[in-house]
């Protein structure tokens, strides 16, 4: 099935359709629960998360841009992504918990994740991701992964090589996905 990529959902993100349909699909495969993306940036990927999965979503992101980088993460310099702001997000998913802040420093009680769109971008990130989340999880829930094998984004697919959790790779997108 293919989901509807609104002009709302492709003027906030930068994110393919075909990869966004596929993270369509995974959300809409994993089990009931809390949905949590990290890295929001302006929301469309969020939106799109919103209109598939019921239940509590979680948006983590700084929205001061990325907060650091690692030699690994050369396509994303500090501050890339600066040009939003929570209140935007808040106003475009009105039913979103939408948290400010350093993930992991700025995690919040939630209820049994379901589904994580895990797209920080870096190492360090991804890997508080790996470390944080799966924890909180519901068994079987899904992570997907927006940047691994991304060139410029060396870090993270490092960060899950690294894990110590099997993944898939998607062969649709590059995408790497693991089940909890």
């Amino acid at each position: 099935m293919a989901w509807v990529v609104s002009g709302a959902m492709k003027a906030a993100s930068i994110i393919s359709d075909v990869a966004l349909n596929s993270m369509a699909y995974y959300a809409s495969r994993a089990p009931a629960g809390a949905t949590v993306e990290v890295g929001v940036w302006k929301g469309g990927s969020a939106l799109l998360l919103s209109t598939v999965r019921p239940g509590p979503l979680y948006l983590y992101d700084t929205f001061e841009g990325i907060p650091y980088q690692g030699p690994l993460d050369t396509g994303n310099p500090v501050g890339k992504f600066a040009d939003t702001s929570a209140e935007a997000v808040q106003a475009l998913i009105p039913r979103a918990n939408v948290i400010k802040g350093v993930f992991p420093d700025s995690i919040v009680p939630m209820s049994p994740v379901g589904f994580v769109h895990a797209d920080a971008d870096q190492y360090e990130s991804t890997k508080a991701i790996l470390e944080m989340l799966p924890p909180m999880m519901i068994p079987g829930g899904f992570i997907l992964f927006d940047d691994f094998g991304v060139a410029d984004c060396q870090g993270c697919t490092q960060a899950v090589n690294e894990s110590g959790f099997r993944f898939l790779v998607l062969a649709e997108t590059g995408k790497a996905l693991i089940v909890v």
